[in-house]
């Protein structure tokens, strides 16, 4: 499979669908199908694993309390 076709194939596979056990084997497949050193698959891999361990949560801020004066 060519690298158009895997990014075509990806953007059908999440297109509105949330991402279940299911889309995301199959995500696993299509990147087995690139080179490990592929900018297409570095990018995937990347997206893949924001899809299954989720955003980053901010740090939250400390509030400093201000005394009216």
């Amino acid at each position: 499979m060519e690298e158009r076709d895997v990014l075509n194939a990806w953007r059908n596979l999440f297109r509105g669908n949330t991402a279940t056990p299911e889309t995301l084997a199959k995500a696993e497949e299509l990147l087995g199908g690139l080179s490990g050193e592929s900018p297409l698959h570095i990018r995937l891999a990347s997206e893949l694993r924001e899809l299954t361990d989720g955003p980053p949560v901010p740090k939250k801020r400390k509030r400093v309390s201000r005394s009216a004066t």
